[in-house]
């Protein structure tokens, strides 16, 4: 556990450079990615899938507006809602994002055996499960 606890720790800090170079915290990374995924969406969606409230979505949302990362608009059949969608900055950061993640897991990977590679996506993917289980009570 304790070397599961060292690498949630640097990882966490490379993250949070790697982010703060790009004027970009983890919650507003996390909102990019979550328009990577679909877009445009809501901020009544978006505010779910990050597990925050309305108001703090339109704050990240007023921030990342500022810096040109995403756009709002009207949703076009329900006049209280508000769509959101990426910037073309936007999309970039979110390629960006991909990109160094993908670098990184290379580097972190890179000599380590597929057979290695794939027994530890099982035993992550259900102690994730089992996380969100315990999150969930």
């Amino acid at each position: 556990m304790s070397q599961l606890l060292l690498v949630t720790d640097l990882m966490r800090a490379d993250m949070q450079s790697g982010l703060e170079q790009r004027g970009l915290t983890q919650v507003r990374a996390h909102l990019i990615w979550e328009l990577g995924k679909k877009q445009p969406v809501t901020q009544r969606e978006l505010a779910k899938a990050l597990d925050v409230s309305a108001r703090n979505v339109t704050t990240l949302l007023d921030a990342l507006e500022a810096k040109g990362f995403v756009r709002r608009s009207a949703h076009p059949t329900d006049r209280r809602a508000i769509l959101v969608s990426l910037s073309p900055e936007g999309e970039a950061a979110r390629e960006r994002l991909e990109r160094d993640m993908m670098d990184l897991a290379n580097v972190l990977f890179s000599a380590v055996s597929r057979d290695d590679l794939d027994a530890f996506m099982r035993v992550a993917a259900a102690a994730a499960e089992q996380l969100a289980a315990l999150n969930a009570r």
